[in-house]
């Protein structure tokens, strides 16, 4: 069994140690704070990895990477972003999930030289949305357009937010502020985010409201997806994104307020929700749906369904870089045959997933 080294250990990241560690791995988590993070508190008693509660950037300093199979990088976006270079340059193999604005594909000259494999962006969006999308892309003409709606909320509505982050909540900020990147008739455009709003019916959660965020990544670089149009949407209940907006225009708007305020609770039942539609240039529209529940007594299983959704991608990218199917700086749609297992896997603890051809 592997030696396993993981930076992060949130909500979603404890998740995947826990997980790792039942699977027969050696893995150590250095954290932060991690006696603060809500549902871990449920079931801390049972966690099977050892924590070290230290900094990220002092304990790289001083630590041996060469001691470990494999690093994990479950950071917040930009503090994630910080340490890859380093991960890289020492030749490890890095599973990566910290969702910052810069991709790692930058550092695929320097992970040649230094021998070192890396899989990032291995959630469900980006992730699984990525392995879906090229898979269809295959054999096939240049597409039309591609859609991708996803997010994670609350089962039911509330008089404030209607929402926690099941997430480090500044990087839900973040997805609310930064510039999407998106594809629109051939041209690549930056445009703001929170635009194109829309409302439409999220299977049997009812209505609800997407808008564009920054989240398509290698999905517009990636050469053999060729598609006229890409986007990609956060999906929240209706009336989230205009009190957002609100507080934004009136001056209001205060980041720690919102982190506090979006903080996960144990006394919610929440879902994960995604669809994605594949529009060819001929033929029928394939449209893909994901509805991941949350909490679950009845499959003996207490964590949150983003962590669920986000964390069994991750775990089969970890597999595919401990048997050594990985070379270089990969993204999900580089190696989209572990499509299926991901989506068995998904299944097994209560996952709805659909394929439809519409007509």
């Amino acid at each position: 069994m592997a030696s396993i080294l993981s930076y992060g250990a949130g909500l979603v990241g404890s998740f995947i140690c826990d997980e790792l560690s039942k699977s027969g791995h050696e893995v150590t988590a250095i954290a932060l704070n991690h006696d603060k993070v809500p549902m871990l508190e449920k079931v801390r008693n049972n966690l099977s990895f050892t924590l070290i509660e230290q900094d990220a950037i002092s304990h790289l300093e001083d630590c041996e990477l060469s001691e470990y199979d494999l690093v994990l990088n479950l950071l917040p976006g930009r503090i994630g972003d910080s340490i890859r270079e380093y991960l890289i340059t020492n030749g490890v193999k890095v599973c990566d999930l910290a969702f910052s604005d810069n991709s790692p594909d930058r550092f695929g000259e320097l992970a040649k030289q230094s021998g070192a494999s890396m899989i990032h962006d291995c959630g469900i969006a980006p992730g699984v949305s990525n392995m879906v999308v090229i898979s269809e892309q295959k054999g096939v003409p240049p597409l039309k357009s591609v859609k991708i709606r996803v997010g994670g909320n609350p089962l039911e509505l509330d008089s404030e937010w209607s929402y926690c982050a099941p997430f480090s909540p500044t990087d839900v900020i973040e997805e609310y502020t930064r510039p999407a990147r998106i594809r629109i008739d051939g041209e690549e455009k930056e445009v703001p985010a929170i635009t194109d709003r829309h409302m439409f019916i999220a299977g049997n959660h009812g209505e609800m409201e997407a808008f564009l965020t920054d989240g398509l990544r290698t999905l517009l670089t990636n050469p053999e997806i060729t598609c006229e149009s890409l986007s990609e949407y956060t999906v929240r209940w209706p009336g989230h994104i205009k009190k957002f907006l609100d507080l934004r225009t009136s001056g209001e708007l205060d980041e720690l307020s919102l982190v506090q305020e979006w903080a996960y609770t144990t006394n919610r039942s929440e879902f994960t929700y995604m669809d994605i539609t594949i529009t060819p240039n001929k033929g029928p529209v394939v449209r893909w749906e994901f509805d991941i529940p949350g909490v679950n007594e009845s499959l003996d299983r207490l964590w949150p369904s983003m962590a669920i959704a986000t964390g069994i991608p991750f775990l089969v990218a970890c597999e595919a870089l401990l048997e050594g199917r990985i070379e270089g700086i990969q993204s999900p749609d580089n190696y989209y045959s572990d499509l299926d297992v991901i989506i068995t896997r998904l299944r097994e603890v209560g996952a709805e997933i659909t394929r439809t051809e519409l007509k």
